[in-house]
């Protein structure tokens, strides 16, 4: 066999040779495949989920009998959906989507005999069903199949941007336990139906990962797609006035570091009249979008956490230990979604959007799915430096496989129609 020179040593042989570079050529070749293995998680819940949602459909309350049992649930007139799987897909918030993407959104707010605004399209952001629409004219699919094709690949480009933002700071290893975080927490089947969170989760990770990049003009732009499909450029405007606080803190002076970060936020606080004046001026009133949303709450100009001591105080014993309550859940929720987060800017808007989520929504059930935007990763086992890889991989298949257990419980009780009748839309 052919022997080669090696400085410091004895000959080599070509095996030897090929078996010290096999190693790097295998890492070059993997470098050009990384998204294999996040599309491979998500793939992965997304079937298991299907799976369950399609079991849990067979024995669903079809959405006549959950009217008739009193029940409040809007339906479009714009079609039906296949029974199982697609109807569960379709339920809740799909229904208005699906009336927005067949109809678009009335001129004329409906009111009852009162005056009172009733429950109407303009709750709802504009870009996921225009997305939708687009897709069923050029596919000609109907909304159902076009809906839930939308949401798995918004989602699947979620989990490549959480891969790619994660492994700046940690190993592929690490970023792949971030994506089986959040691919198997609880509302993750969300992702799979017709709702905003993968898309919304998509944008938010790009302007993440724009921002860290430092590449201000591409946040820019991602910012008004975020706007118009989910009410949380807000948080993202807060996001960014802190890391001025954090950079002017740490420097003691103005640089020009700063600029972007200004413009970005002022953008940001801009961006999050959009929707609402867009309401007011299509319906000709002034408070289309507030009054929308009262159709919902009718508590809705009380500040949440208000409302929940309002709530729950009589039931707790007192107000004080109510507001204990409410205290120590922020606290724990900001605890998780930050515990030993490698990364600044990812830390700061997990932080920051809990405690935007906490003061602008109302403090129920149907609310948990917002805090997957939250970026709920299992963020200690991502670190490098938190164990072996087996002990890593040996914990975060423990907590998937607990999360995925708890995705069966948020599939049969809040987006089918349980036969018990306990349900979260």
């Amino acid at each position: 066999m052919t022997r080669l020179p090696v400085s410091g040593g004895g000959p080599q042989t070509e095996r030897e040779r090929l078996a010290k570079v096999a190693p790097v050529a295998s890492a070059d070749a993997f470098a050009g495949r990384w998204w294999i293995w996040p599309l491979a998680i998500y793939a992965v819940n997304r079937i298991i989920n299907g799976i369950m949602i399609a079991v849990a459909s067979s024995s669903s309350i079809s959405l006549e009998d959950f009217v008739g049992m009193g029940g409040r649930h809007y339906g479009t007139d714009a079609g039906t959906a296949p029974p199982g799987y697609l109807t569960s897909a379709t339920r809740w918030d799909g229904q208005w989507y699906w009336e927005i993407a067949a109809h678009g959104y009335p001129s004329d707010l409906p009111t009852d005999a009162a005056g009172n605004v009733q429950q109407n399209p303009w709750a709802f952001f504009p870009l996921y069903p225009s997305v939708i629409r687009g897709v069923m004219f050029v596919t000609r699919l109907d909304f159902p199949v076009a809906s839930v094709a939308v949401s798995l690949i918004a989602g699947a480009v979620a989990m490549l941007l959480l891969y790619r933002l994660v492994v700046r700071h940690s190993d592929h290893l690490g970023a792949c336990l971030a994506v089986l975080g959040v691919s198997t927490f609880t509302v993750s089947p969300v992702f799979q139906i017709a709702y905003t969170e993968g898309l919304a989760l998509a944008l938010i990770l790009a302007v993440l990962l724009s921002v860290s990049r430092e590449k201000w003009l591409p946040a820019a732009l991602l910012l008004p797609l975020l706007s118009l499909t989910r009410g949380v450029v807000g948080a993202m405007a807060a996001l960014f006035a802190v890391l001025i606080a954090v950079t002017w803190l740490k420097d003691r002076r103005f640089t020009t570091n700063l600029v972007p970060l200004f413009v970005l936020t002022f953008w940001s606080a801009l961006l999050t009249f959009v929707w609402p004046v867009t309401a007011a001026i299509v319906t000709g009133r002034p408070n289309a979008y507030v009054e929308t949303q009262r159709s919902w709450f009718s508590e809705v100009t009380t500040i949440p956490v208000i409302r929940f001591i309002a709530r729950n105080a009589p039931s707790m014993g007192s107000e004080l230990t109510a507001w204990v309550v409410a205290l120590t859940w922020t606290v724990l929720l900001i605890w998780v979604v930050t515990l030993r987060q490698p990364n600044l800017l990812l830390r700061t808007w997990s932080a920051i959007y809990v405690v935007y989520l906490l003061a602008v929504t109302d403090w129920n059930w149907s609310n948990v799915r917002y805090f997957i935007l939250a970026l709920p990763v299992l963020w200690p086992l991502t670190r490098p430096d938190s164990g072996t890889a087996r002990q890593r991989v040996t914990v975060g298949a423990i907590l998937a496989i607990i999360g995925i257990a708890s995705q069966w419980w948020y599939i049969r009780y809040c987006i089918t129609i349980s036969p018990q009748l306990v349900q979260v839309p």
